[in-house]
């Protein structure tokens, strides 16, 4: 007889535990055997190879999901503390008032300066002239250019604020000023075993199971503990898109592609990955804020969640299977 969603998902709950990987000595050589599905062995890889020490190391935190009665590891998923923030006063300026904003700030900034020779301050008020009408015809519009020479002032501002910053306490080289940043965490890796085949059909992939009922929770519980308001994800697609989504953003580095080695049927399982993301756990493009994004995961989306939207989209997926379930 068929199973429903719940009687599927109560049978997960009762086989499926998470451990994290260093509470057992054993997994260290457990790991060896964990085959990734769909996508290769890139993951595969990180979690033989540098999973263990990176665990050891704090750089993340790995948890393994086994199934109780195999022992067989079902599922591997890492999170490490991350951050979002707003970029300290971003310049909205279109490609054409770049160069007549710059050189403005420029001038202004060589008049403000201190000990100018009276050829010097003739040559900035000149540069000043220029630049203003340059301005003025890019522009054409008294609002925006009067808006435009406030940012430069602005500007100003912040370059003299960091001089300052370096002279006093010389650490401007270490540091990057942001306006405001939001707690995170970053869903480093998600991994399913291909080997592993539960022992009933489920109507959902497993790793919808996983992710709403085993990482989210822990999340939700995390989040109680510590400030955070954003999870969020890189997730590799090197292939075209084959469905409607909003807002696609461009491929990183067209002359890289970590996939190279595998073959077309892995390329082909793989072009889906962000609409499954999107769909069925419910993350987005990131637009509103920045995320600091390692160099080696540049051909991935970049896709965040908010906390505290968690627990309503949970519900809102498994409506969605119920619904198909009658």
């Amino acid at each position: 007889m068929k199973l429903s969603i719940e009687e599927q998902k109560k049978f997960l709950f009762n086989r499926l535990k998470t451990e994290a990987l260093r509470e057992v000595d054993d997994n260290q050589e457990d790991i060896k055997s964990f085959v990734q599905a769909t996508k290769g062995g890139n993951i595969s890889n990180y979690l033989i190879n540098n999973a263990w020490n990176d665990d050891c190391n704090r750089n993340t935190k790995v948890f393994l999901v086994r199934d109780q009665k195999t022992k067989e590891i079902v599922f591997f998923f890492a999170i490490n503390c991350g951050i979002l923030f707003n970029e300290l006063n971003i310049w909205n300026l279109s490609q054409e008032e770049k160069v007549p904003f710059n050189k403005y700030v420029e001038a202004l900034q060589k008049l403000k300066a201190a000990n100018l020779s009276k050829e010097e301050e003739e040559k900035a008020n000149e540069q000043m002239s220029k630049s203003m009408e340059d301005l003025w015809e890019v522009v054409q519009e008294a609002d925006r250019v009067s808006y435009l020479l406030s940012l430069a002032d602005e500007k100003i501002q912040l370059l003299e604020e960091k001089r300052e910053a370096f002279s006093e306490i010389g650490e401007v080289e270490h540091i990057q000023q942001v306006q405001e940043t939001f707690p995170a965490i970053d869903i480093k890796f998600l991994g399913r075993n291909k080997e592993y085949k539960p022992e009933i059909q489920l109507d959902f992939r497993l790793g919808v199971y996983i992710f709403w009922e085993i990482i989210v929770p822990h999340l939700l519980e995390v989040s109680e503990k510590v400030g955070c308001k954003y999870i969020y994800l890189f997730a590799a697609d090197n292939t075209e898109q084959s469905e409607n989504v909003i807002d696609t953003p461009p491929m990183w580095t067209p002359d890289y592609d970590p996939y190279e080695d595998e073959d077309k049927t892995d390329r082909e399982e793989i072009h889906k990955l962000v609409n499954y993301y999107i769909n069925e756990l419910k993350f987005r493009y990131v637009s509103k804020y920045k995320i600091l994004k390692p160099h080696y995961e540049r051909r991935c989306y970049t896709l965040v969640q908010e906390v505290k939207s968690l627990q309503s989209n949970r519900e809102s997926v498994w409506k969605s299977h119920m619904a198909d379930d009658m």
